[in-house]
């Protein structure tokens, strides 16, 4: 069996595809996706406070970077805590997770268990188009 397909316009075709209201769905598709990897939970300041753009996911919460990182961080002195104008560093250990199924870097969780579904979610959305 051959199959061919034929673009008119692939201009027109290509913006359809990649607009930004297509990526900013795409986004906010994965993140739902994600929220049962990430630490805290749904409910929780992770899952709650963020920002979804056509380019990204951003977790606004203090301690975001530290959790998607997975390595603990301490300041100077080798608190936990850092403050108001405070750094911390990496320190080589890391964190540990209470809630089962929660993990650093859970985009990438997400995609291993729900790039099928992530992938049909925006085809369908594209149709509606």
């Amino acid at each position: 069996m051959k199959i061919s397909v034929e673009i008119f316009n692939s201009r027109k075709t290509f913006n359809r595809i990649f607009s930004d209201d297509v990526r900013k769905y795409a986004h906010t598709r994965l993140h739902a996706y994600c929220s049962q990897y990430v630490p805290g939970g749904s409910g929780g300041m992770l899952n709650t406070v963020k920002d979804i753009t056509k380019d990204y996911v951003h977790y606004k919460s203090p301690y975001a970077h530290y959790q998607w990182e997975g390595e603990l961080y301490l300041a100077a002195n080798g608190s936990s805590y850092a403050g108001k104008n405070e750094s911390k560093y990496p320190a080589g250990k890391p964190l540990e997770y209470h809630t089962p199924g929660t993990t650093s870097h859970w985009e990438r969780a997400a995609m291993v268990a729900k790039k099928e579904q992530l992938a049909s979610d925006v085809e369908a959305y594209i149709k509606r188009k």
